[in-house]
């Protein structure tokens, strides 16, 4: 392809700090770099208490443990997002309940869990698409008023705010993700933010395999023994060293993005008037994790895509509706007077979006774009 759909970040540094790994002789979980990375996610966050995990899918399991989530109980999840989400909490026998989205962000449609909620409702797991979400303030009324755990799956959302607060530091706790598609990675990597204090020693031991020996470690206790559920969640520190190197870049790599997504929407918004994409309008306090477009159907999509291709240009579509997997249709779904999980997710066009793309590059994308509403 000529021009890629990505292509990993890398800062310079990466390997510098992976040779200190190696003359430390330090290679596990909670090393000089593993408290490193956590001390700058949490100055870059503001939550006090961040830990690394191997991945967000361990971040999200580890929530699960934490809540200390049972069979039979249920928890909100939206339709549209990967699959991760749901596994989590899925691998605890719990019932999922699925949720549309709000046609605007993508997000799950808060208008819709009081219809939702039962009883065994547990928790609600807010997606923050895109790096992009509204309204969080009523999802977080809703679970104040039912006693309910708010999960943040902030996958995509590292350097993401809103109104000037960091997404992932608005629930109980906050997962992100590392995976070298993310705007700053370690190839797999994660990290948990713990909002709630009173879960801080829970993910401590969980994280730990499900022993005390973090408190061991601190000096605290002359043993450890196992005390929970836990498994081997922690990032390991040559994973760490490689994550710090692409933490200090961070805010120059968000800069960067932003600065592509403005020319995306620039070249792109005389399609927008006439109707024939749309492409969400923001505050520009995201981190530019994904652009993409909606066209009016999955066959335009399709067409788009390919008409794309042929030019040397990667652009894809994204989640299936988990509701109507195979899987999926086990659980309850609360949807809207329109499916809109099932088609927003029709009409989603993904394109190139990295630190190393250039301007000449996303002009190519966009007169690709135009060239096919000519046609």
């Amino acid at each position: 392809m000529k021009i890629p759909f990505n292509i990993p970040f890398i800062s310079g540094n990466e390997v510098t700090y992976i040779n200190e790994v190696i003359e430390n002789k330090r290679f596990s979980y909670s090393g000089v770099f593993s408290k490193k990375c956590e001390l700058e996610l949490s100055k870059i966050t503001g939550c006090k208490t961040v830990r690394l995990t191997a991945s967000c899918t361990s971040a999200l399991e580890l929530a699960a443990l934490a809540i200390n989530i049972k069979e039979g109980d249920e928890v909100i999840v939206p339709s549209f997002t990967f699959v991760s989400t749901a596994n989590a909490f899925a691998l605890r026998g719990v019932k999922l309940v699925f949720v549309d989205i709000n046609p605007k962000t993508l997000c799950l449609d808060e208008n819709l869990l009081e219809k939702a909620i039962t009883p065994k409702t547990k928790a609600i797991v807010l997606v923050h698409y895109a790096g992009l979400t509204e309204n969080i303030e009523k999802i977080v009324e809703t679970c104040k008023k039912n006693n309910l755990f708010l999960i943040e799956d902030a996958a995509q959302s590292i350097d993401s705010y809103y109104q000037n607060q960091h997404l992932g530091t608005f629930g109980d706790v906050g997962c992100f993700s590392f995976h070298d598609t993310k705007n700053i990675h370690c190839g797999e990597g994660g990290a948990i933010l713990i909002n709630n204090k009173n879960l801080l020693e829970k993910v401590d031991i969980i994280l730990e395999k499900g022993t005390n020996r973090a408190a061991f470690l601190a000096g605290e206790i002359d043993n450890y023994t196992w005390q929970s559920l836990g498994s081997s969640y922690g990032l390991s520190e040559i994973n760490a060293a490689f994550l710090f190197a692409q933490l200090q870049e961070l805010k120059t790599v968000t800069k960067k993005r932003k600065a592509f997504y403005s020319l995306y929407q620039n070249l792109l918004k005389p399609l927008k008037e006439k109707g024939f994409i749309d492409f969400p309008e923001t505050d520009n306090n995201h981190n530019a994790h994904i652009f993409f477009i909606k066209l009016e159907n999955e066959s335009k999509r399709d067409a788009l895509i390919n008409h794309l291709k042929k030019q040397g240009i990667s652009a894809y579509f994204h989640y299936l509706p988990l509701h109507l997997s195979e899987m999926g249709k086990q659980y309850k779904y609360i949807k809207s007077e329109k499916d809109f999980s099932a088609s927003e997710s029709e009409k989603i066009v993904r394109l190139p979006l990295f630190y190393g793309l250039t301007k000449n590059e996303i002009e190519l994308v966009g007169k690709g774009i135009k060239q096919f509403f000519t046609v």
